[in-house]
């Protein structure tokens, strides 16, 4: 604690004190008595500590160091050298002053005080993140293996500095996690046949999270479905049968639109015994055509080609 003592001379009644029957009082007693701890006091409450004091002279030597030694640099810092920093296109440059945030640059050179601030660089480039693969198990019980991609990028560089240690860690595992929470909402066949929908709800759930650590996720997309060997038999089998039993229902339908057209034809063919002759006739010069044939008309026939010819 801070003591103020106030200083005054002995008033003649406490000089006289002891002849009064108490003994004598000096003046140092009186100022002993009279020095107080003045708890309240406002020149307390504004008085720094020690240690306070101490760092703040450190920080203002520090600081007036750095700026000396920016001064003495300048005829090399006009030569490349001396404490000039370059800020590169896409990045921007955080300033700490003393361990405090105090600014940031955009891309260009700088010079800045060695002493007393350091530099920190941070992306804003689209960053793509690749997430390991994760066992997720569906909605239909079923264990299957997936990965995908992240992309994101910084949008206000002092949250994702200083609000989240390792940012881009942080991001991975986020993606991790949800990947395995909106999978197993979902089953196989939704997830091999549903993926930008999935995808577009992964993103949403990522982007809300990171929003607060100043980073903006734009796109996650599934990569590859890993699918057990026995499952992936499974569905091969089922597959084909379904193929299989297309092309008997493509085939049916093929032979009954053949039958009804025959049925059409040969109902025409019924009435006109013409018609009926010339089919014949067709039939019988395809035969012809085959090597080593032997085709045997018989005498009915000749006589109606016959009456035909005389027509």
């Amino acid at each position: 604690k801070h003591f103020a003592l106030e200083l005054r001379p002995a008033k003649p009644q406490d000089a006289n004190w002891g002849s009064s029957g108490g003994g004598t009082r000096s003046q140092s007693d009186t100022m002993r008595a009279e020095a107080q701890p003045l708890v309240n006091s406002p020149d307390q409450q504004q008085m720094p500590s020690g240690e306070s004091a101490t760092s703040n002279c450190y920080n203002l030597l520090s600081d007036n160091v750095g700026t000396l030694y920016a001064v003495l640099a300048v005829p090399c810092g006009l030569c490349g050298g001396g404490p000039m920093v370059t800020i590169q296109q896409g990045f921007v440059g955080l300033i700490t002053k003393f361990g405090k945030y105090d600014r940031m640059l955009p891309p260009g050179r700088y010079a800045y005080n060695v002493m007393s601030e350091q530099i920190i660089p941070v992306s804003l480039k689209t960053i793509c993140l690749d997430v390991p693969p994760q066992n997720v198990m569906t909605s239909d019980n079923l264990s299957i293996g997936v990965n995908a991609v992240c992309y994101y990028r910084v949008v206000d560089a002092p949250k994702a500095i200083f609000e989240v240690d390792n940012y881009g860690m942080a991001v991975s595992q986020l993606a991790q996690v949800t990947l395995r929470t909106v999978l197993g909402e979902h089953s196989l066949n939704n997830v091999l046949t549903a993926r930008s929908t999935i995808n577009n709800r992964i993103t949403q759930l990522i982007d809300v999270e990171t929003d607060k650590w100043g980073i903006k996720v734009l796109s996650v997309e599934m990569k590859d479905v890993q699918i057990p060997e026995g499952m992936r038999r499974a569905m091969a089998a089922v597959a084909e049968s379904s193929r299989e039993a297309e092309a008997k229902v493509i085939t049916a339908k093929a032979q009954r639109d053949s039958a009804e057209i025959l049925a059409e034809a040969a109902a025409k063919m019924k009435g006109d015994p013409t018609a009926l002759q010339l089919q014949w006739f067709e039939t019988l010069q395809k035969i012809a055509q085959e090597k080593n044939s032997t085709v045997i008309v018989p005498d009915s026939l000749l006589g109606m080609v016959s009456r035909l010819a005389g027509k």
